[in-house]
């Protein structure tokens, strides 16, 4: 099992939310849910570090970009950042990488696929 982690979870769809957070409590994570990017930019800033944001690509008051962007106003250590998405074009995969997202996961969700995500992201923070 990977070591703790503590993700922001952020996607408009609740069910997704519910079940990745359970999921992830399960596993031994601290998993922190967001239905918005405007819940998620305040909880990035009021809330502790966190380690991972999985974020939703494609939401209706912003983007999964935006995310990421507010990820990267954040003091350091500043959160790796994983995508989900189920509609995007090649164009957002390209933007988000370029922007520092590690990697992008798409829907439906695969929970073993979130599972190696975590695995890539402490070999990513073990590498630095």
């Amino acid at each position: 099992m990977s070591a703790a982690m503590r993700i922001l979870i952020v996607d408009d769809e609740s069910c997704i939310v519910d079940e990745v957070c359970d999921f992830l409590r399960r596993r031994g994570h601290e998993p922190v849910p967001a239905g918005s990017v405007e819940e998620a930019a305040r909880t990035l800033d009021t809330a502790p570090p966190f380690d991972v944001v999985l974020t939703d690509m494609k939401m209706p008051q912003g983007s999964g970009l935006d995310v990421l962007r507010a990820c990267n106003r954040t003091r350091p250590p500043r959160p790796t950042t994983l995508l989900m998405t189920g509609q995007s074009d090649d164009g957002d995969v390209e933007r988000a990488t370029a922007e520092g997202a590690l990697s992008v996961l798409w829907k439906p969700l695969s929970l073993r696929r979130i599972v190696e995500a975590l695995a890539l992201v402490e070999r990513y923070r073990a590498a630095d």
